[in-house]
């Protein structure tokens, strides 16, 4: 069985649309935050309600849906709280928050014989830990955690594949390595494999549409773009 790993879009309709004709897969997992930043939160809500096998919720997810503080970390928060405001409230609707609130905060399932744990943050926090490398050490010895074949979160951005068993497949909408192009990762069952791919989309077309939502002189539009920028 192949099952395909997103997380982290972030209104990146586009890049996600790019993910969807790269691969073909029997399963979709997505690890959470499908809203703030990005242009087009309501298509990428749609897109999961109608596709995904499995959604987590992120924080930015819920701090939507729920109108709360994201608890993100303090580098990104104010950028954050501008784009829920600017973008995000503004372009969805009740019927798409109803979609966000449906999404899981955790997800402990078996998938094509493996056992497997997810969640947007960590095993420990599922909406706002940080699962990097102290941490996935502390997951991986875990007695608790130790049936999970497993352990699938997202929310730092960052690829990661820890032990061969904890696995954050990146951001498929919003890279924080300084490279504009994103992630995912996907999981073939029968062979017990992992790949992570990064791939092109038409990251133009996103600053365009960013444009068209906010002011360019508005120091957060430059934030904004410098993650989709090539």
């Amino acid at each position: 069985m192949k099952v395909l790993i997103i997380s982290d879009i972030h209104g990146n309709y586009e890049a996600l649309k790019a993910v969807m004709e790269l691969e073909s897969y029997d399963q979709l997992v997505f690890l959470g935050d499908a809203v703030d930043y990005g242009p087009q939160p309501a298509e990428v809500v749609d897109f999961l309600h109608e596709n995904s096998t499995f959604n987590l919720m992120g924080n930015h997810d819920y701090a939507v849906a729920y109108n709360e503080d994201c608890k993100c970390s303090p580098l990104m928060h104010d950028l954050s709280v501008f784009s829920r405001e600017e973008i995000s409230n503004k372009l969805l609707g009740p019927t798409d928050l109803q979609k966000i609130k449906e999404f899981k905060t955790h997800i402990e399932t078996e998938i094509g014989g493996l056992k497997i744990y997810m969640a947007h943050a960590s095993p420990y926090n599922n909406m706002y830990g940080y699962l990097f490398s102290t941490e996935a050490e502390m997951v991986s010895r875990d007695k608790k955690l130790a049936d999970f074949s497993y352990i699938m979160v997202g929310h730092t951005h960052f690829p990661m594949f820890y032990k061969g068993r904890i696995l954050n497949p990146g951001s498929a909408g919003q890279p924080r390595d300084g490279f504009w192009k994103p992630w995912y990762s996907v999981l073939e069952t029968e062979e017990t494999r992992v790949e992570f791919k990064r791939f092109r989309y038409d990251n133009q077309k996103v600053i365009n549409q960013l444009k068209e939502l906010i002011d360019t002189e508005n120091p957060h539009f430059k934030e904004l773009v410098k993650f989709y920028s090539s």
